[in-house]
């Protein structure tokens, strides 16, 4: 880069690109994907449900982040290039929590009907996120019965989203749950690095 370089105003784009958040929520509709477990879960047993809700919401956390992941990938934005630089510049030492952090905003940006990913804490040990208002559990409720949703088979679909993309990133990370909807009106996630 030449000195010149510096002054030459440049167009960047801050934001996430609305044709990626739009392919991620068409893809990953949750109201779609709750009507699909609601209608195979119809008439089962709470044991049933369990065990179905594990293996339903595991495919769709998997599938919801990995598509994140890819888009994320081809639709950059400046501040994906910036967090790559310093990934980079700390020879991968930032790669935890900053990278995971972008995609798991991507993937709740695009299919939670909310503005902002609340990120409670990030660094070198540890992210902590939070899903405040959550739609795929207003949506358990609905189709599904107080029962069910309070049993919170969506949980798999957060934690396998939280445990893929660290593992897709070759980041290692312990991932758990520290908080859920139905007993502190949120859920909380923590990645923590190993």
């Amino acid at each position: 880069m030449s000195t010149q370089d510096i002054y030459v105003a440049k167009n960047y784009s801050f934001e996430l690109h609305p044709a990626m958040l739009k392919k991620i929520g068409e893809a990953c509709d949750v109201e779609q994907a709750v009507a699909r477990f609601a209608e195979q879960t119809k008439g089962k047993s709470p044991a049933e449900i369990e065990k179905e809700g594990e293996a339903f919401f595991t495919a769709y956390g998997r599938d919801w982040i990995t598509l994140a992941h890819k888009l994320g990938d081809e639709y950059p934005d400046r501040t994906y290039e910036v967090l790559l630089e310093i990934v980079d510049k700390s020879k991968g030492y930032y790669k935890f929590a900053l990278l995971p952090q972008r995609f798991l905003e991507i993937a709740y940006l695009a299919t939670m009907d909310m503005s902002v990913l609340p990120i409670v804490e990030n660094n070198a040990q540890r992210l902590i996120y939070r899903v405040v208002d959550c739609k795929t559990y207003k949506n358990l409720k609905e189709k599904c019965g107080d029962a069910v949703a309070e049993s919170l088979p969506c949980r798999y679909g957060c934690l396998t989203a939280c445990e893929t993309i660290h593992q897709d990133l070759d980041v290692d990370a312990a991932i758990h749950q520290a908080a859920s909807m139905p007993k502190e009106g949120y859920c909380e996630f923590w990645a923590q690095r190993a």
